[in-house]
């Protein structure tokens, strides 16, 4: 064999390891991004998928075991015409009322992130096993109450015309 030609037998198998490795990093890190409500259309057809899944924490179903990190918490979907995640995108939608109805119990086993509450919409990702989200990782979305003051118009009771 001469110079080039090993030269080009190693380039070609450096190429294939470097894809093999992207390949698997992708196909490893790949999730389905989806509501609750999208998911309880149809829970079989995502059985054995990674998924993420964005809801609402159920009011009054936390429980919290700060010495071993243990968190356990019902995801329902995220109503409509109250923001969210999707809202956007779910605007013309129409889901069966038994998705709207939707309740997933969540297990989840890590570090509470400081925006975690009943209420509070969040995004998980991990495997549905009999029934329970196995979460690998849990994140809180920021609240939609970040809005600007609205100012009253010039001229009302009160303004003077001057900045405050």
């Amino acid at each position: 064999m001469n110079r080039k030609s090993k030269f080009l037998v190693g380039a070609a198998i450096i190429v294939a390891a470097v894809g093999t490795l992207v390949w698997t990093a992708v196909r490893e890190t790949s999730a389905y991004f989806m509501t609750v409500d999208e998911w309880a259309v149809d829970p079989k057809a995502h059985a054995d998928a990674a998924l993420r899944l964005a809801g609402r924490v159920s009011q009054g179903t936390v429980q919290w075991n700060p010495k071993t990190l243990d968190l356990a918490f019902v995801l329902m979907p995220i109503p409509k015409g109250q923001g969210g995640t999707h809202e956007a995108r779910r605007a013309g939608e129409v889901l069966p009322a038994a998705a709207a109805a939707a309740r997933l119990p969540v297990s989840y086993n890590g570090i509470l992130p400081d925006m975690f509450a009943d209420g509070r919409d969040v995004i998980v990702e991990g495997h549905v096993v009999d029934g329970v989200f196995h979460a690998k990782s849990l994140l809180t979305t920021c609240p939609s109450k970040y809005e600007a003051d609205k100012q009253a118009p010039a001229g009302e009771a009160g303004d003077n015309g001057s900045p405050a």
